[in-house]
């Protein structure tokens, strides 16, 4: 609002030089020097402008103001999960599709037994434990990875340029973290933890197969034990998923 009244004061000070000034100036060049003729022409225009240009520039400012704040509300709304603060499905493949030409590696990352969590201690606990598990992957992860929520207890994680190794660490690094951090949540002790599923893209790959073999991956981590990660190989197959695991201890 102080911008607001800000600009109010220099469009009022413009609408009313404006005519002041070229009165003024016609006046005199006609030869006027009677001060009771600028008076009498000159006082009007600079009231009237003086009058009606606050009202009307507050009034149309105010709603520019209100359209710009809509505008990114929607914005927040159509890139961030309003439950967890990291980035929506949608954003998030969008943000990927732009820079996988440059190369990296996809993370599907689940929360193990999240079912259990809702059935026994309510949605709102099953709440705290998504924003838990979006707090873990902001502090495990570099600033650059993107992270967003798929759906339900399903996060999707891009780490541009990263290789296997690269990948690898970073599921593991998430999946320690998420031990020592996740153990109680709203007071409860739930010892949340994750299963990972890694896939690095390949140039010659569309996004929709890197995701397939992450997804894979993580089916794999969920099949044999859960709370451990599996990096894809470049095929499809259950054999080339297994090249490195994590699992506790």
């Amino acid at each position: 609002m102080r911008r607001i009244y800000q600009l109010t004061m220099l469009i009022t000070a413009f609408t009313v030089a404006v005519p002041v000034v070229s009165i003024g100036t016609v006046i005199w060049l006609l030869g006027g020097r009677n001060p009771l003729l600028y008076l009498v022409y000159i006082g009007p225009a600079f009231l009237i402008p003086l009058l009606i240009t606050p009202p009307i520039a507050i009034t149309i400012l105010n709603m520019f103001r209100m359209q710009t704040l809509t505008i990114q509300k929607v914005d927040e709304y159509i890139r961030y999960d309003t439950l967890t603060g990291v980035l929506t499905r949608a954003y998030l493949l969008g943000k990927m599709k732009e820079i996988l030409p440059s190369g990296g590696a996809f993370l599907m990352v689940d929360a193990d037994h999240f079912k259990a969590v809702n059935d026994t201690f309510g949605h709102d606990v099953g709440d705290e434990a998504l924003k838990k598990l979006a707090e873990v992957l902001r502090k495990a992860l570099t600033t650059d990875a993107l992270i967003g929520r798929l759906g339900g207890e399903e996060f999707g994680v891009f780490l541009p340029g990263a290789d296997d190794a690269m990948a690898a660490k970073a599921a593991s690094d998430l999946c320690t973290l998420m031990r020592q951090e996740a153990k109680v949540i709203a007071g409860l002790e739930l010892n949340l933890t994750v299963s990972i599923g890694c896939a690095v893209h390949r140039t010659q790959e569309s996004l929709e197969k890197t995701i397939k073999l992450a997804d894979a991956a993580l089916y794999h981590a969920k099949r044999t034990g859960r709370d451990r990660y599996f990096v894809a190989g470049a095929t499809d197959t259950m054999p080339a998923l297994i090249l490195k695991s994590s699992t506790p201890g």
